[in-house]
């Protein structure tokens, strides 16, 4: 990997990477919060307007293993790779239709708020939902560090600099969400979605190109140069046959569906939309630029298979990583076309590291420290400056782990316990706090049991622990059992709850709290 780039074309990535960083930080600056942590959570007199809520929404629904490792899956893997993006698609529909306007309506600051508004919170209930919302977190941010390091270190050419990279990238990352707050950071979405949704869509065009224009050509060239033949359109390549193969595809569309629902950068800037009607102005620009976002990656996907087939190949699973690189310089020997890719995944996976770190923070601080009375006026800053430190040196620890690991964690514990809980806690009166408990911890559990237990952990070449074996069943995206699961226990949680049989599902009490901490 360290040929993708000429040296003039290096020159130009860090060229362009450096003026990124800091505009985006005199930006966060000029337009971030002010002194008082509650500007951090949300500035009542300085916020985005609908339509640049709507982009920055869209861009925190774009995290970096979506320009890399769907584009890989679909370039290695053809009708699975696809699944995926469907399923994504379909869940920002179902968070446009069902969860954005009502949650603005109940909720002030954090999602927290919405369920003490709706009489299923509580001090428990809050400290819970954060604790859960930063094991989402975490493994995500984790996930932005170790693939922009990869990214930075083969560019520059020396293997040996990623650690360096890592620590560097997410302290500085840090410091802007820091800074900049839910304005501040927002701004950083629209500037990355500005440059990264015109390059891709341009290497989409050239990809058409190529083949005429005609989409059929570009499917028989992807089958062929895959090597899969007919079977390149068919389910199966990534998620196997059988049995096994059907509960992995369900749970791979059913898992991310849900898990788009309830992503906690989403559901942060959700909040801090100027009003309940507002809310649908930004759903309408956000779902208008991730479809043509996932259709250009879509083409990116199958053109790599299509151009490059052969080098994905000989390169190997950690290829993943660099297919758009390896297709831009099958489209483009002067290195243009490259140098703007690598430009793209730098500024994919930094904007996602500042809004995830602001988004553990503001969970952090006002959630789980502001519950349990032991925060200050600057929990949230402090908060988010050590979530991004942590999570900077546990990258480091974990960087030659399989990512697909850590991406399927944080996506299972997503759709398992954050969104049935969102949607029990808006749609259903009887819900109570021991089914928000339930479901949140119990799904929890389910989730990292059923990874534990999968050919992720052990038993493979790939796993976490490749010497040794201790799998019990061949499933690899368990979607299909622990979203289900996470239902099932809210719902088992409310109905055995005292309060449910007596009638009062505990509103009072909530609204209270919640008052109390808007106060």
């Amino acid at each position: 990997m360290t040929t993708l780039l000429d040296p003039s074309s290096r020159s130009l990535v860090f060229a362009v990477f450096s003026v990124f960083v800091v505009i985006c930080l005199m930006l966060c600056i000029v337009t971030g919060a002010d002194e008082d942590d509650r500007a951090l959570v949300r500035s009542d007199s300085r916020r985005l307007r609908s339509w640049q809520q709507g982009i920055a929404m869209g861009g925190d629904t774009t995290t970096v293993a979506t320009v890399t490792v769907l584009v890989g899956m679909v370039a290695t893997s053809g009708f699975d790779g696809l699944g995926v993006m469907l399923g994504s698609l379909i869940g920002v529909m179902l968070f446009l239709v069902l969860i954005i306007e009502p949650l603005r309506g109940h909720a002030s600051r954090t999602a927290a708020d919405m369920l003490d508004a709706r009489g299923s919170g509580g001090r428990a209930v809050r400290v819970s939902w954060g604790v859960v919302t930063l094991l989402v977190c975490f493994p995500l941010l984790v996930v932005q560090l170790v693939v922009v390091g990869n990214v930075a270190a083969a560019l520059i050419g020396q293997p040996g600099v990623r650690t360096g990279c890592i620590v560097v990238i997410g302290c500085v990352m840090t410091a802007l969400a820091v800074s900049g707050g839910i304005r501040g950071t927002g701004v950083v979405m629209i500037v990355k979605s500005a440059i990264a949704l015109p390059v891709l869509v341009v290497a989409a065009v050239l990809v058409l190109h190529r083949f005429g224009g005609d989409p059929g050509r570009l499917l028989d060239a992807a089958a062929h140069g895959s090597r899969m033949g007919e079977a390149y359109l068919r389910p199966g390549g990534y998620t196997g046959e059988g049995w096994v193969g059907a509960v992995n595809r369900i749970g791979q569309t059913f898992g991310m569906t849900m898990a788009t629902l309830a992503m906690p950068a989403v559901l942060m800037r959700a909040i801090s939309t100027k009003s309940p009607r507002g809310a649908r102005t930004v759903g309408r620009w956000m779902l208008g630029e991730l479809t043509l976002l996932y259709g250009a990656l879509a083409v990116v996907g199958v053109g790599a298979a299509a151009l490059v087939g052969e080098a994905l190949r000989e390169a190997g699973p950690a290829a993943q990583v660099f297919t758009p690189l390896i297709l831009g310089r099958a489209l483009d020997s002067g290195g243009v076309l490259v140098a703007a890719l690598a430009c793209v995944l730098f500024l994919t996976a930094l904007a996602a590291v500042v809004d995830v770190t602001l988004a553990a923070g503001i969970t952090l601080g006002r959630d789980v420290l502001g519950a349990s009375g032991k925060a200050d006026g600057a929990a949230s800053r402090w908060s988010a400056a050590s979530t991004g430190v942590v999570a900077a040196v546990v990258a480091v620890v974990v960087a030659d782990w399989n990512l697909v690991v850590v991406s399927t964690l944080w996506l299972g514990i997503c759709g398992a316990a954050l969104a049935p809980v969102l949607l029990y806690a808006l749609y259903w009166p009887g819900f109570t706090a021991r089914g928000a408990l339930w479901c949140l911890w119990g799904a929890t559990v389910v989730s990292i049991v059923a990874l534990a237990v999968s050919p992720y952990a052990s038993g493979a070449p790939g796993s976490v622990f490749p010497g040794h074996d201790f799998r019990i069943w061949d499933v690899t995206i368990p979607g299909l059992v622990t979203v289900p699961a996470g239902f099932l226990l809210g719902w088992l949680g409310s109905v055995t709850d005292r309060r449910h049989r007596t009638g009062g599902a505990g509103r009072p009490s909530g609204v209270t709290y919640s008052r109390a901490v808007r106060r």
